[in-house]
């Protein structure tokens, strides 16, 4: 068809940022993250559907009420994969995922199983967009300043190559540093869930970017249903895959065994650092607990918490306990 400039122009869904010179912040990156839980199966569903479902194998015809102590019991014992597993593969969530590096992004997609909405670079301008930095670096003065003017140099030449009009969006993202943050919106089952949550809570494997995602998914899910006192997930569980390869020479070790882990013989020769991850944090930290180690103790303190509701909360749906 032939050009018509009569047309009135098509509204792009982005905003248009020639010409603007960069403007962004520099956050801590565990700081920076946010997991929200923004939709899932509702708690009534579950309580209407569940029973029915992991009691079909043994029922003549299908039946359509349980009491309420039936309910609870199939429900502790489906979240527990004490009954029919698939079960889980029902229940559907939703997270919003805000604030995470490029680094980090690589780690979520890796999960086949989610299914990923990004917010992309090649659509949008990103020269506004805040930069994150680990503990460590913000701990070491003589690399922070060189870190955040690398980084803003990065920006400043990506704005001036767009800004040029003959270099586009999708070429000049390529001098980007991977420190940018970004969000992603993730759906999944609970099932998947879980198993993503026990890998990427490893302390000696994972980043803590990784560890910190992995506890606010968790978190958000026992927000969304009582099911904290069940413990489907430890956060002091050992890293397993650590502790059967960290002396086979298929394995990148970096860090001493934390006390969990700490369940074989080791050389301190074994790791690339001669020390624990949480003293790996720069050259001039300060004392007292790292970041980490502070959020690590909210999150646990927290899921206390909900344990104890979430017990109390089921109890009175079952109605046990009332005759005592």
């Amino acid at each position: 068809m032939p050009k018509n400039n009569n047309l009135e122009p098509v509204k792009l869904p982005m905003p248009i940022r020639f010409d603007e010179k960069p403007d962004f912040e520099f956050k801590n990156d565990l700081e920076n993250i946010k997991v929200t839980l923004v939709d899932y199966t509702p708690w009534e569903s579950i309580i209407r559907y569940l029973p029915g479902y992991v009691n079909a194998t043994w029922a003549d015809e299908p039946e359509e009420t349980y009491s309420m102590a039936q309910v609870v019991d199939d429900i502790e014992k489906a979240f527990t994969f004490k009954t029919l597993p698939s079960i889980l593969e029902t229940i559907r969530l939703t997270f919003r995922i805000e604030g995470i590096s490029v680094q980090d992004v690589t780690h979520l997609i890796r999960h086949r199983t989610f299914s990923f909405s990004a917010q992309c670079t090649g659509d949008r301008w990103l020269s506004h967009t805040t930069a994150v930095i680990p503990e460590s670096i913000e701990n070491s003065p003589e690399f922070l300043e060189r870190y955040k003017d690398l980084t803003r140099q990065c920006r400043e030449l990506y704005a001036e190559m767009i800004d040029s009009r003959k270099i586009s969006i999708m070429d000049a993202r390529l001098i980007l540093n991977k420190n940018h943050d970004n969000f992603y919106y993730a759906s999944m089952n609970v099932k998947d869930l879980l198993a993503f949550c026990k890998q990427r809570i490893d302390r000696q494997i994972q980043p803590k970017s990784d560890n910190i995602i992995a506890y606010q998914m968790y978190l958000e899910l026992c927000r969304a249903y009582p099911i904290a006192h069940l413990d489907l997930i430890d956060f002091e569980m050992p890293s397993f895959h650590y502790i059967k390869n960290a002396r086979n020479g298929h394995a990148t070790n970096l860090y001493f065994p934390e006390e969990n882990s700490d369940k074989f013989e080791w050389n301190e020769k074994d790791f690339i650092y001669q020390d624990y991850r949480e003293n790996i944090n720069g050259t001039n930290p300060p004392e007292g607990p790292t970041k980490f180690q502070k959020m690590f103790q909210e999150y646990k303190n927290q899921l206390e918490e909900w344990k104890i509701a979430s017990k109390q909360y089921m109890d009175h749906l079952a109605g046990r306990g009332e005759d005592e």
